[in-house]
This record gives structure tokens, C-alpha cells and sequence, in this order.
């Protein structure tokens, strides 16, 4: 089971020097619309996967008239605590896990299994594929432990076959990356499709946990990246070479992957409202809370931007009835303590933020 003990902060945005010591099951964070409640959400996102949530450019990560900034933490994960680190400049990452330097942020993100849910989360439903191949992609991170190689070997000969597409390059020079690309991406495809698979049991049962009006069974589609009447990828590949060779890149293949959903032969968002939507993404994540629990021993850390805004009162009890049903940590922000219920005050920690300045505040 991973848990977060220890969160400290240092030039983080509006926070300029921070300690929390969190609860193991709900964490409150309470403040204003930018007092710096969500800094701390993006702040253990940051951590886990090395990028923001909230802006593609370091240095508005970094404090007003500060140089750099810090990030550590302190993660009781398979009966071990291990001391995760973070700095950051405007150009430059340094990544540290028990005082050692890491080579790249997939080591650190292993001891931090988090799933973030936003007012924003609902894209993964509208927006294009690359959204929904990521949240596949974290299941496949986490359950298997081969995935990233074969996703790093997939994206180095994809890189080098685009490049040489777009320099135009002989056909057999070309085709020197096509076996590495068909060989890593049959193993990416068999990782996701069979994660996908697996997970779509528990996402019926979460779904009817939190939308039991609907009765409808929810159909799950996974798509590999290349056309359904090719015989194999390699076809496919050899298939479509001429117009690879036209457009410059490579048109199909894992990096054209998708999940679709649904409901009554319509998407959710035909099918389901706005509010439903939310629900329907809140479904997946638990899914996936719940799968990667009954398969390894290790638990997500759920985190939660502005609940509040997300869903009504009668369903934020429902959802954070599951949380603490599952048994898993939870930081949840709003801008009212007694807009979240606190289902079990002995697990539950509060603190208020403002001005950038945290606190620890009496839970009602």
C-alpha cells in the first residue's frame, strides 16, 4: 500500500516553505479560489510524473523571484519508506529517491502510483486519443513491469523512421526501423489490450456504484493504431509505406491507439450529461484504484482538485464512500471544510491554506 507521510514544498508557486504530514485516508486541503490549494495537488503531480497539470512551462512553477524550486516527499510503499525529491530550474531537472540521483523521472514515479481528478478530467472523454492511450498506458506501467522498455524501444524506432521518411531517405534504409517498430509495438498492443480487458469488470461495477439510473451495459472498444482489416501490423506497415513516404511520418501504429466507450451504441457524450460524464471518469479511475489493488500489493493515492465544483453533495459522499471503502489515501481540496463530508474523523486530516501559508485546521 502506497502512502504519502511527508509533503514539504520550497518555493513551489505562492508557497514559499510547506510541511504537511498527511492522514492515510482523507486529506482536506481548505482555502480561497488562489490562495494555493491546487499548488499542492500539482506539486505530488509534478513529483509522480515530472510535468504539470496546470502549465506546460517550468518557470511558472517556480516562485516569484526564485531561482528554483523543491519537491520532496516521504512514501511508505510495500513495507518501505523511501524518500522521493525534486528540483527544478527553468532549465534543468534533478530527480532523487533514498539521496541517490535518478537518470529519469519513470524511476521516481513507481513509488507514486497517483491518479489526479480535475474540473478539467472530463476531457479524456472528448478530446482526442492521447489523453485516454495515457490512461491506459499508466495501468500497463504499473501492472507490467517490461511495458516501458517496449514503449521506449517503440518510440526510439519510431523517431528514427519519421526521420528518415522526411529526409526521404532509400526504402531500405528506411525500413532498417520497421522490425523494432513491429516487434515493440505487438507487445505494447498485447499489454493494453489485455489491460483493457481486465479493467472493464470493475469499470461496470463503479459505474453502477455511482450511476445505478443506468442500465445500459457499457461497451469498451480498444483500438491498436492501425486499421481492423489489416492482417497484422507488418502488413499494414508494408501496406501503407508509399504514403508514409508522401506525408513524411508514420501513420499508423501504437501511437495511434484508443479506448472508446459505449452506451447504447452512443458515445458518453451523446449518451450521458455533463454531470454524468464526471461520474463516468471518476468510474474509470476507481477502476483502475481497484484493479491495480486485487493484482499487486500496492494501492493508488487519489487526488482531487476542487470536489466541490466536480459533483453535487449526494454524490461526493458516494465517491469518497468508495475511497474509504478501498482503503486508499485521498487529498481532496474546496474552498469550504463543510462542503466534504468526513466520513471517519480518525483517518482524516484538515489543514488551511492562505496566502500561501498551510496550516493544520479542527476538522467539524
Amino acid at each position: 500500500m502506497a502512502l504519502i507521510q511527508t509533503l514539504q514544498l520550497h518555493h513551489f508557486r505562492n508557497i514559499q516553505q510547506a510541511t504537511l504530514h498527511l492522514s492515510p485516508g482523507l486529506n482536506v486541503i481548505v482555502g480561497d479560489n488562489a490562495a494555493g490549494k491546487t499548488s499542492v495537488i500539482e506539486a505530488l503531480w509534478v513529483l509522480a510524473s515530472g510535468r504539470s497539470f496546470r502549465t506546460q512551462k517550468p518557470q511558472q512553477m517556480i516562485g516569484s523571484d526564485q531561482v528554483d524550486m523543491t519537491l520532496f516527499c516521504e512514501v511508505f510503499r510495500l513495507n518501505q519508506t523511501h524518500k522521493l525529491g525534486l528540483k527544478r530550474d527553468a532549465q534543468n531537472l534533478e530527480l532523487r529517491l533514498d539521496g541517490k540521483t535518478l537518470r529519469n523521472q519513470t524511476e521516481l514515479a513507481q513509488y507514486l502510483p497517483i491518479q489526479l481528478l480535475t474540473p478539467e478530467s472530463h476531457r479524456l472523454l472528448e478530446e482526442g486519443p492521447k489523453a485516454r492511450r495515457q490512461f491506459i498506458d499508466w495501468g500497463c506501467f504499473y501492472h507490467h513491469s517490461s511495458f516501458i522498455q517496449a514503449w521506449r524501444n517503440y518510440q526510439r524506432a519510431l523517431k528514427q523512421r519519421n526521420q528518415s521518411l522526411k529526409r526521404q531517405l532509400p526504402s531500405n534504409q528506411i525500413r532498417l526501423w520497421d522490425q523494432q517498430l513491429i516487434e515493440s509495438a505487438l507487445q505494447i498492443n498485447e499489454l493494453r489490450s489485455s489491460y483493457v480487458e481486465a479493467l472493464t469488470p470493475y469499470l461496470m461495477t463503479f459505474i453502477q456504484h455511482l450511476m445505478p439510473e443506468l442500465s445500459a451495459e457499457i461497451e469498451t472498444r480498444f483500438y491498436p493504431g492501425w486499421p481492423a482489416n489489416q492482417p497484422s501490423f507488418e502488413a499494414c506497415l508494408s501496406d501503407q509505406f508509399t504514403r508514409d513516404l508522401q506525408l513524411g511520418h508514420t501513420q499508423y501504429g501504437c501511437h495511434r491507439a484508443d479506448i472508446r466507450f459505449r452506451i447504447q451504441q452512443q458515445e458518453p457524450l451523446v449518451s450521458l450529461s455533463r454531470g454524468q460524464q464526471k461520474l463516468f471518469v471518476c468510474a474509470l479511475l476507481l477502476a483502475q484504484a481497484r484493479y491495480l489493488q486485487q493484482q499487486t500489493n500496492d494501492s493508488v493515492i487519489m487526488l482531487i482538485d476542487d470536489l466541490p465544483a466536480e459533483l453535487d453533495a449526494t454524490h461526493r459522499v458516494t465517491l469518497l464512500s468508495l475511497l474509504q471503502k478501498l482503503g486508499i489515501q485521498h487529498l481532496v481540496t474546496t474552498t469550504a471544510a463543510d462542503l466534504i463530508p468526513n466520513l471517519d474523523p480518525s483517518t482524516s486530516l484538515h489543514f488551511e491554506i492562505r496566502h500561501g501559508q498551510i496550516s493544520p485546521l479542527e476538522a467539524n
